[in-house]
């Protein structure tokens, strides 16, 4: 990656002129801000300049345009991490890191559609602390990257259907047994006969969990 492309390694090279007014940290954070209140769309170089009491013309001393405003928001988020020691169990260590992104995505809904264009360090801590995490299962580095990427996905997409109300909703459960039991259905049959029945109370954390647990067991099972 080139310093071009990264708002981080640019901070770092010495420019002509006076010091900086701000910091990266501080026009992240009044990013986020404004996202949190008015969502990503509401993030612009006019209103995040205001929030700073600055010119929006001054900003691209800091930040070349949206894209970077972007990667530093999601850095930023990404601070709120709590990565404690990794212990060797896989299952544990991931799903103590997945809990906080389920967490993180919902007091920052607008995170799961950024896409950032650099990863600055506290993400890159977040990606290492998930490498470190997988280690213990024997995988080839493309492997470790690929599981990284799903576990992420999986933790987005469950959020987004919390958000939207889809977790836990569809098929009135008393129509799918009936419609189950009169036709040729002999795996969902069988299914339903070691598993409770669909319906009642849905636990949310729990199929969480079984989301995670699902895709490390694909994962780890390529390292074997």
């Amino acid at each position: 990656m080139s310093s071009a492309n990264s708002p981080w390694l640019r901070a770092e090279q010495v420019r002509p002129g006076p010091r900086p007014a701000h910091t990266l940290d501080d026009i992240a954070a009044a990013c986020v801000r404004i996202a949190d209140e008015s969502g990503l769309a509401a993030v612009a170089m006019r209103r995040v300049a205001e929030r700073l009491g600055t010119a929006a013309a001054s900003l691209y001393r800091y930040v070349d345009g949206k894209d970077d405003l972007f990667a530093l928001m999601v850095d930023h988020v990404a601070a709120e991490y709590e990565l404690a020691p990794l212990t060797g169990d896989v299952r544990a260590d991931v799903l103590a890191v997945a809990e906080q992104a389920r967490a993180l995505h919902r007091r920052h809904p607008w995170v799961q559609r950024v896409i950032p264009s650099a990863l600055g360090p506290n993400s890159l801590r977040y990606l290492d602390h998930l490498a470190g995490a997988l280690g213990p299962a024997g995988l080839d580095g493309t492997t470790v990257m690929v599981g990284i990427a799903q576990l992420t996905g999986w933790i987005s997409t469950f959020v987004a259907q919390e958000g939207a109300g889809a977790v836990g909703a569809g098929q009135d459960p008393a129509a799918l047994l009936a419609m189950v039991a009169r036709g040729d259905y002999p795996h969902l049959a069988a299914l339903f006969a070691r598993a409770p029945a669909p319906g009642g109370s849905f636990d949310a954390d729990a199929a969480f969990r079984a989301g995670i647990d699902a895709l490390l067991f694909g994962i780890a099972g390529k390292g074997q």
